[in-house]
């Protein structure tokens, strides 16, 4: 009975292609005209090609085509804009095991430094948008915590939608705009029973979250490095 022979170093096995291909963040056809950027220490790819634009993370990935309804997707627009950012400056920084990568602070850092700060402020911007991507808006379960976020988060949206909806018959402050809409979800919590949400946690605790964000960060190194 023959065996299956094994592959020079370098060269990985069929089982080792399956078990990567089983493990991708995302797999989309290649063409001339894709660009990607993988952020180490945001835990973000950014894909954009002419027709779609795409961003991953270790939990979910989101695509928006590029011509919607209402016309040209600008989330298609700036995820792409980043992109060629990324690539055109300096933003590269060795990780834990000695691997060049692509940092988002790096990057910031380096266009902090030009005179023109339109391309800082574009990838602020966008930082802002993917810090709201990786927000508990994405999250589901059976726990008392995360059931109430859920619902949170609803209630909050409404509010907002409620008021941006209204007929205003004077100018609205941004200020006045927070107030407004966290008056209103206060009002539609008012009948809500108070309980404890979050507990307070032990030294141990605290350690064994540490160890398992660690985890999770070696974790996204290592496809990386496959």
């Amino acid at each position: 009975m023959q065996t299956e022979k094994k592959t020079g170093k370098g060269k990985p096995t069929i089982t080792q292609l399956e078990n990567r291909i089983k493990r991708a963040v995302i797999m989309v056809d290649k063409t001339k005209d894709d660009k990607e950027v993988y952020f180490d220490d945001k835990g973000v790819r950014l894909f954009a090609n002419d027709e779609y634009a795409i961003v991953s993370t270790l939990s979910h990935s989101h695509v928006f085509h590029k011509v919607t309804a209402s016309g040209v997707s600008r989330p298609w627009l700036y995820i792409q804009r980043v992109i060629e950012i990324a690539l055109a400056n300096d933003c590269a920084v060795k990780d834990s095991r000695d691997n060049w990568t692509r940092s988002f602070s790096r990057l910031m850092d380096t266009l902090k430094e030009k005179e023109d700060k339109t391309e800082y402020n574009t990838c602020w911007y966008v930082n802002i948008y993917l810090f709201n991507i990786f927000a508990p808006l994405y999250e589901i379960d059976e726990t008392a915590t995360s059931a109430f976020l859920t619902y949170e988060t609803y209630l909050h949206n409404i509010a907002r939608n409620s008021f941006l909806l209204d007929e205003h018959t004077e100018d609205v402050t941004n200020k006045e705009f927070v107030d407004k809409v966290l008056e209103l979800e206060r009002s539609y919590m008012e009948e809500m029973e108070s309980a404890v949400l979050l507990k307070a946690k032990s030294d141990e605790e605290r350690i064994k979250e540490e160890i398992a964000a660690m985890g999770e960060s070696q974790l996204e190194q290592d496809l990386q490095a496959n």
